[in-house]
């Protein structure tokens, strides 16, 4: 976002009444060149598409009148410009409004993802001429398919943070959505792994996340491809939590 603002402004810059209006016959000017009228319009898409009408972007841009310039001396194309650059100054000192997913986008995200996990694994064993892939064989790798499929919604994705000590140690969180304060516990089942050994390790994360500064959200996910969990729901209803400053999400697919 604060790269192509600046992009715009660095082609502000270079527009110049010199090189942008033309002067006509008896000294008088023309209206402003296509390249400068075609900047003008990036900066006002740029404005609606991620701020919209009500920003304090648009209302700075919107006193600029390219009709002022046609046939105007040279300080109306300076005034002109100067208005658009402010425009763009202002995006710099506000965050954007528009585009910005609320908690319940995000959260859809994260359910599509964890929905379409055991889809995904399966097709990547399916690749052209047999070349190597990625077998889901164990927790390394549902953590490292996990870790890429997240990408696609989170800028901010951290692995392998330090938790705060509980029952005398401490230990690493698999991820960290930082910006969200969500953090994401990976299992992948195993012989030997039933429900009562899964629901005692999802209590003790559930205890060992409460007093991280960074975690308002666990969010557990387990991926269990051979349905080794005989009541997978009864283990998601049962842990499941919703507090003031600390949420919890049991995930257990396919």
């Amino acid at each position: 976002m604060e790269e192509r603002i600046n992009q715009l402004l660095s082609e502000g810059d270079a527009h110049t009444f010199q090189n942008n209006c033309e002067i006509k016959e008896h000294g008088t000017y023309g209206r402003p060149s296509p390249k400068f009228q075609s900047w003008v319009a990036e900066v006002e898409d740029f404005i609606l598409t991620n701020y919209g009408q009500e920003s304090s972007p648009w209302r700075v841009f919107s006193r600029f009148n390219i009709e002022g310039i046609d046939g105007n001396y040279p300080d109306a194309f300076e005034e002109g410009k100067r208005t658009i650059i402010s425009s763009l100054k202002a995006c710099l000192r506000i965050p954007p409004r528009l585009n910005q997913k609320s908690k319940n986008d995000k959260d859809a995200d994260l359910s599509n993802l964890f929905n379409k996990f055991h889809a995904v694994a399966k097709q990547l064993r399916n690749r052209y001429s047999s070349r190597n892939t990625l077998d889901i064989e164990d927790e390394y790798d549902v953590q490292d398919l996990l870790h890429a499929l997240l990408r696609l919604y989170f800028d901010d994705v951290r692995n392998e943070e330090w938790t705060p000590s509980y029952a005398g140690g401490s230990s690493r969180m698999d991820f960290l959505l930082k910006e969200e304060k969500i953090v994401i516990e990976v299992k992948k089942t195993r012989k030997g792994l039933n429900d009562k050994e899964l629901g005692k390790q999802l209590i003790e994360d559930k205890e060992k996340y409460k007093a991280h500064p960074d975690c308002k959200k666990l969010i557990c996910f387990t991926y269990d491809p051979e349905g080794r969990i005989v009541n997978p729901k009864g283990i998601e209803n049962d842990l499941n939590s919703q507090g003031d400053t600390f949420e919890v999400l049991i995930v257990i697919r396919p």
